[in-house]
């Protein structure tokens, strides 16, 4: 007996299967994602801490809804997909960016204060083949060598 009466899995074909799969998706999805935020902010501890794993666990979704889009094929869509296409681009970077933050802040680093831990002062960075070929092989790292970094970043 089908929990869904009116819907035999056996007489679909792909492109619908595909799709009932990707909405399946994306529920589970959205309910674990609002689950985590609804956790977050009721046991709100570390503000700027929890604000940034907020936004990190916020693309999830987006990229759901991003792909489920990009399968649909309705008048509208591919058009629709592009903006949100470009709105998932520009979300990853800022993730990227609270991501890095977040590390710093477990770490202890503060690129304001120029506090790098002591951990991470003299130790040896060895370059792989292409790295290697237009810098040193091994690099110690310091002070003046994190900042830089971050500045690329």
């Amino acid at each position: 007996m089908s929990p869904f009466p009116g819907m035999d899995l056996s007489k679909m074909d792909a492109p619908t299967l595909t799709l009932l799969g990707a909405a399946g998706c994306v529920m589970l999805t959205m309910h674990f994602t609002v689950q985590l935020v609804s956790q977050h902010l009721f046991y709100w501890k570390n503000p700027k801490e929890q604000k940034a794993i907020l936004i990190i666990v916020l693309m999830a979704p987006l990229y759901a809804i991003s792909s489920f889009v990009g399968l649909l094929d309705i008048q509208g869509s591919k058009t629709f997909f592009t903006f949100l296409d470009a709105v998932k681009e520009c979300y990853e970077a800022l993730v990227i960016a609270k991501f890095m933050a977040l590390m710093y802040s477990y770490l202890n680093i503060s690129i304001s204060k120029n506090i790098v831990p002591d951990e991470i002062k003299g130790r040896v960075l060895h370059h792989s083949f292409p790295v290697s070929l237009f810098l040193v092989p091994v690099l110690y790292f310091g002070t003046e060598h994190f900042f830089f970094i971050t500045e690329l970043l």
